[in-house]
């Protein structure tokens, strides 16, 4: 069972009423995504398909590839895609990304993702399986996602994420181990006169650039 759930973007997207729904995280990395024409992108954990889709309709001539775990996101995000328009630009792959290899899996210019973002067994119990699996490193961990996107990134390619501040130092330990670079933080704010909650980091794949710290989001 599934409901409608209208963007002001002219966007349709059902989700599972009971299942893990997409927020104003995953809202927020879409919109923070700038790719180059003709552009291979790569969403690892897809969900609804809710950020390939926004990424799709804004830039027309890139081509997506969303993966997840569960077939019941698969199911969803493949509706969404199709009733949204983008069919020919968005695939969605029932995938574990842990089994994805860089010899057989053609290369990406960006991958994008909305990782878990607590250790496992650190939030709340008593929720459903597809939720603790959005939330906590259950079925991949930070360093499986690094450790894919490394193998499936160009030379200089882009990994976009957005992650909790709390654990910002951390991604970005992990990032250069595998030799992605930080190269961009925006921070996001979701109160007024409150630290920021959240973090938009980008790394770019053997690069030198140096980080920069982008004007704070406040988004509405």
């Amino acid at each position: 069972m599934t409901n409608k759930n209208i963007l002001t973007n002219n966007l349709t997207i059902h989700q599972s009423k009971h299942d893990h729904r997409f927020s104003l995280d995953s809202l927020i990395l879409a919109q923070n995504i700038f790719p180059k024409k003709k552009c291979r992108i790569l969403e690892l954990g897809c969900g609804c398909g809710i950020i390939s889709i926004m990424i799709a309709r804004k830039f027309p001539d890139a081509h997506i590839i969303g993966i997840d775990i569960l077939k019941t996101a698969v199911d969803i995000a493949r509706q969404n895609v199709r009733i949204n328009g983008v069919s020919d630009r968005v695939t969605i792959l029932e995938r574990d990304l842990r089994t994805l290899k860089g010899d057989s899996f053609e290369r990406f210019q960006y991958i994008v993702c909305n990782p878990p973002f607590r250790k496992e067994k650190s939030g709340r119990p008593n929720v459903t399986y597809e939720k603790l699996i959005a939330r906590e490193e259950i079925a991949c961990t930070l360093n499986e996602i690094l450790a894919i996107s490394r193998k499936l990134l160009v030379d200089r390619g882009e990994l976009s994420l957005i992650y909790p501040v709390g654990r910002i130092a951390e991604l970005m330990v992990q990032m250069c181990s595998f030799k992605i670079t930080p190269t961009d933080l925006i921070p996001v704010y979701t109160k007024q006169n409150h630290p920021a909650k959240w973090s938009v980091v980008k790394g770019r794949l053997n690069s030198r650039n140096e980080l920069r710290i982008h004007a704070p989001l406040y988004p509405t």
